[in-house]
């Protein structure tokens, strides 16, 4: 009965997680605590950002995305929009992003090109915690990554 059970949840944490493809970027995860049975959502904090800068939230969002130093990240802002650039060490070629930030959540574009909030696309969050800021990538697949950076990073 209890295998039954936690099939169950299992499959009711699988729907959760399934019916987040909406274009509203708020972002969930369902999970079926092991312990008890039961199953636990998570949903990131809304964005009060204390220690932290719009412009920080977008510079560590692109160096989560894309893999890159956050330190050699710059940004600039203009109408509510981030522009973030930098430079790739191996051979010095440009990249420039766009970043829209609602919430605790942002969706980013190359500047020139559409913006990643598509079906397939993954939708980041952020989220901080005393001297620390959170950008959670979550994947069409339900799959997270999250990368963590603190003040001075």
């Amino acid at each position: 009965m209890k295998r039954i059970k936690n099939i169950l949840l299992l499959i009711i944490a699988a729907s959760i997680t399934a019916c987040g493809g909406s274009s509203a970027p708020q972002q969930e995860r369902a999970s079926i605590n092991q312990q008890t049975g039961i199953v636990e959502t998570y949903k990131p904090a809304k964005a009060d950002l204390i220690n932290f800068s719009k412009s920080d939230v977008a510079r560590f969002a692109i160096s989560s995305i894309m893999g890159q130093s956050s330190k050699n990240i710059k940004v600039r802002s203009e109408n509510e929009l981030y522009y973030v650039s930098y430079m790739r060490k191996s051979d010095s070629k440009k990249f420039d992003y766009k970043i829209k930030i609602d919430g605790n959540t942002l969706v980013w574009a190359n500047v020139d090109g559409r913006w990643r909030d598509g079906e397939y696309d993954e939708r980041i969050s952020f989220e901080e915690t005393g001297n620390r800021l959170k950008i959670y990538q979550t994947f069409s697949d339900g799959s997270i990554e999250i990368k963590e950076y603190k003040i001075g990073d």
